[in-house]
């Protein structure tokens, strides 16, 4: 889903300097912007699931087969040095095209106050998503993916939400599950196509995050996440977040997440929360058909909705 590197780390418009990058250089919007995307996952039971929103770190797991997967969330963060700046909503979808991989599409709509600066308000780049498994995960093995995340220059640079340049973030995923357990790991390399005078720069991205099943339908999740420098003369960027994931079904997930720079730079603290909703088109569709042909649809039991 919307969890790229461009997106989340630069701000994915980048998730995420950001994963929009700026018209002219800025010291503290990527900072701002590392943080919008950040935290939690998805468990819909006591046992460990896939990561998803808010987490940075991305998973392994594409969308099922014939399942549509909707991200809803919000933001607010704040910056070392005064400085805001809210997302709302931060909208993603993913499908699952055949076995092992996904498609999707993400975009947000920020409203960002920064000091001697103009007031930022509008959406984004519309991002384009993909994931792919590479290897499935084994009793010593963990699952591999690769992930491929390109920002269409859809913003208004007049409004300084776009350099009219699209980017590309190339991520490798690694995802390890153990009963209550899941850790996932991600490296990535973001393609910037800096405006002249801009000198923005090409970045690394790394991080790790746990996820952990504390009870039927909840979880925590924590996660470190880190990017190089933007551009010249600023700093590589390191941030932590801490979440809560609570199943309300096995395709509706609620999640609050709070976190901060590692740094003296960047967000001073971030907050988001967040829905996902899931659904089976293919049973769905069929469950249609069913009731018009008179045919009652299978009753699922509460446990079977969050185990």
């Amino acid at each position: 889903m919307f969890r790229s590197w461009t997106a989340r780390i630069n701000n994915r418009g980048d998730k995420r300097a950001a994963s929009i990058p700026r018209s002219r250089p800025r010291k503290a919007r990527p900072r701002l912007l590392g943080l919008v995307l950040v935290a939690s996952c998805v468990l819909t039971g006591a046992k460990a699931s896939r990561a998803g929103r808010p987490l940075v770190v991305d998973d392994a797991a594409p969308v099922a087969v014939g399942h549509v997967e909707v991200e809803i969330g919000l933001s607010h963060t704040r910056a070392h040095g005064g400085g805001r700046q809210q997302a709302v909503p931060m909208l993603t979808t993913a499908y699952g095209i055949i076995d092992k991989l996904e498609i999707g599409l993400g975009i947000q709509r920020v409203n960002q106050d920064q000091r001697e600066e103009a007031r930022v308000r509008g959406f984004e780049n519309l991002h384009l998503l993909t994931k792919f498994t590479i290897i499935e995960e084994a009793e010593v093995l963990p699952a591999a993916a690769f992930s491929l995340d390109v920002s269409v220059p859809t913003a208004n640079a007049a409004k300084d939400l776009s350099t009219g340049k699209s980017e590309q973030a190339f991520t490798f995923i690694m995802s390890k599950l153990n009963d209550l357990t899941g850790l996932h790991l991600n490296l990535g390399y973001l393609l910037v196509d800096s405006p002249r005078g801009a000198k923005l720069k090409n970045r690394l991205r790394g991080g790790i995050a746990a996820e952990y099943g504390i009870h039927p339908g909840t979880a925590v999740v924590g996660e470190v996440f880190g990017s190089s420098r933007a551009s010249k003369g600023e700093q590589n960027e390191a941030a932590f977040q801490l979440g809560l994931c609570y199943a309300l079904s096995s395709g509706l997930l609620l999640d609050v997440a709070a976190g901060r720079s590692l740094r003296s730079s960047g967000a001073s603290l971030h907050g988001t929360a967040g829905i996902t909703w899931t659904i089976d088109i293919a049973n769905h569709e069929k469950a249609g058909a069913d009731s018009r042909r008179g045919a009652r649809p299978p009753q699922i039991s509460y446990r079977d909705r969050i185990d």
